[in-house]
């Protein structure tokens, strides 16, 4: 926790979003007391916390899923953010990978319940542009069944163009209800059957971060643009030259101009 705040105040990072139960410190077991003291930290050295990006993925109705729900709203409460990053669908790594039918009546009743468990805590729901629900117009689709009072929707502006929705697309079907984008760069594999893009250092992919980012700024939006850097995850953002310090250094960067 310290060195990722050391780096983001270097940068002029105003906020984190931490990924739940990935560092030793963002365990959902961890205490209330450790939470508060977290809060502390981060208030003495002028950092906020954007969102927590849970580990809750909906493709059917999950009762158990609730339970990381309502802990991840108290741990957001703590630290005064609102927001709980989920995805929904299957991950494939290929398009042509079999998966499992979306049950999408269940995963409406499920959004439907925590939706009422939100309201409780006055922490919301974050839906991400991923898998099966990429698309901006999926999406609309989905928060068009239900009357939601606390359920939004998160931008990854790589996720639509690697399904094929161009970002003004996008944007048209999610401005109404955007409260977070995340921004990284990439372009295609040479493989089509790759179903995502290959990573690359901001401003050396084909996604077009500058446009994106007038775009969203013009309709009105004044939440965060965060970087998401899926070194964990993604091998072609390891070794030499792609460490963090320097990768938040050049978004900085890049953000500034």
């Amino acid at each position: 926790l310290e060195d990722a705040v050391k780096v983001c105040k270097e940068n002029e990072i105003e906020a984190m979003e931490i990924r739940m139960n990935f560092h030793p410190w963002s365990d959902t077991a961890l205490s209330d007391e450790t939470y508060r003291e977290m809060y502390e930290y981060l208030c003495k050295n002028q950092m906020k916390v954007s969102d927590l990006g849970t580990s809750i993925r909906i493709n059917r109705y999950d009762e158990q899923a609730f339970e990381e729900l309502r802990r991840c709203s108290q741990i957001a409460n703590i630290l005064h953010c609102r927001g709980l990053r989920i995805m929904m669908g299957f991950k494939k790594k290929r398009w042509s990978d079999a998966v499992p039918e979306v049950d999408y009546a269940g995963a409406v009743k499920w959004l439907i319940e925590a939706d009422e468990i939100l309201q409780q805590y006055e922490t919301e729901i974050w839906i991400e542009t991923h898998d099966e629900f990429a698309k901006g117009e999926v999406l609309r689709e989905l928060l068009n069944q239900h009357e939601f009072k606390n359920i939004r929707l998160l931008w990854d502006i790589m996720h639509p163009l690697e399904s094929g929705e161009q970002p003004q697309e996008t944007l048209d079907y999610v401005k109404d209800d955007l409260v977070h984008v995340h921004i990284k760069d990439g372009l295609p594999w040479d493989d089509p059957d790759r179903s995502s893009w290959k990573y690359t250092r901001i401003g050396e992919g084909e996604v077009p971060i500058k446009e994106i980012v007038d775009m969203i700024t013009a309709s009105g939006y004044d939440g965060y643009f965060s970087l998401e850097w899926e070194r964990a995850w993604r091998t072609e953002l390891r070794g030499a030259g792609f460490e963090v310090d320097k990768m938040i250094r050049q978004y900085a960067q890049f953000m500034d101009y």
